[in-house]
């Protein structure tokens, strides 16, 4: 009787769990953005035009008005990068929800793509070139096209998880980031003075603990470019990142230069930043998975009722 009662609890304890697992798997589309943490992404989006007719700017912004990110690496030769981009200016955005886009040219060994920067690619390797090398068949760190939600789910490449690229971005648009930022707010604000750029900045994150590490960094985005020579036979390229600024605090402030515009003034500010949950400390049941927890528990609870067992039989 004791056997069998023990043979149930190992089953309910392993097979309930990967049931719930491979529910959830049916609906997942893209691949988790992996980090030196358990959990990480991206929010902020709090943005200041930099326009050279005015000498300064301010925007603060509640939580719940951020936009979600979407991180886009592509080139000005890719064609397929043309196809993904509208399936991304095509996704249907809830109401009073906006999309904040920042597009990454391709700059390492590049000869026919001139808007990527050396900044910009350091920052997409090093944030997502191990997940992209594991997630794309020829093992790059940076391939062009690639996505990435709310600094938490990657697509690389055109390769489809469902019945369409479409249901793919979307599902993953729509997953939304994994914390509540209903409490959070940030601040951005810009001054030229005499040609030099001052930034401060405030970023505010009370339901987070000593756990959760913010690395800030404010983006130079500009808003269109003209390049007629690029062989996806597109011939303006928007959203183009031209720099990247790192903070080191959530506050503070900043004079400095940063990379100009292709052509025209129409650069902006975004002050964004990557959020980690640091589990160094959580001890060794961190590292199980939940399946292999519930193993590692089933396993302690039939050893007590084997020496019960055996107990009764002395």
């Amino acid at each position: 009787m004791r056997s069998f009662f023990v043979t149930m609890i190992v089953f309910l304890l392993v097979l309930t769990p990967q049931q719930s697992l491979a529910s959830s798997d049916n609906i997942k589309t893209w691949n988790d953005v992996i980090s030196n943490y358990s959990d990480t992404g991206t929010l902020g989006g709090i943005s200041v035009p930099l326009d050279s007719n005015n000498s300064s700017d301010s925007n603060t912004m509640a939580g719940d008005e951020w936009p979600s990110l979407v991180e886009v690496y592509t080139a000005t030769w890719c064609e397929n990068c043309v196809t993904t981009q509208g399936i991304i200016d095509s996704l249907t955005l809830p109401e009073g929800k906006s999309m904040l886009k920042i597009h990454y040219h391709r700059f390492i060994a590049e000869v026919q793509d001139p808007f990527g920067s050396q900044t910009t690619d350091d920052r997409w390797i090093e944030r997502y070139g191990p997940t992209s090398r594991l997630t794309n068949s020829y093992g790059y760190e940076n391939i062009a096209p690639s996505k990435v939600f709310d600094g938490e789910r990657i697509h690389t490449g055109t390769t489809k998880s469902s019945e369409s690229l479409e249901f793919d971005y979307q599902n993953s648009f729509d997953k939304g980031s994994s914390l509540d930022v209903s409490e959070f707010s940030a601040t951005l604000s810009w001054t030229n003075s005499s040609g030099n750029n001052e930034f401060s900045w405030n970023i505010s994150t009370p339901s987070l603990n000593n756990k959760y590490i913010i690395e800030p960094m404010i983006l130079i985005i500009e808003d269109v470019g003209y390049f007629p020579e690029g062989g996806n036979g597109e011939k303006y390229y928007h959203h183009i990142l031209r720099d990247v600024i790192p903070l080191s605090t959530i506050d503070g402030n900043i004079s400095i230069d940063f990379n100009d515009a292709y052509d025209g003034n129409d650069l902006t500010a975004v002050l964004i930043f990557d959020w980690n949950y640091d589990n160094s400390d959580d001890g060794i049941m961190s590292a199980v998975p939940f399946p292999s927890i519930a193993v590692f528990t089933s396993f302690f609870i039939a050893l007590f009722y084997n020496r019960n067992d055996k107990s009764d039989l002395i």
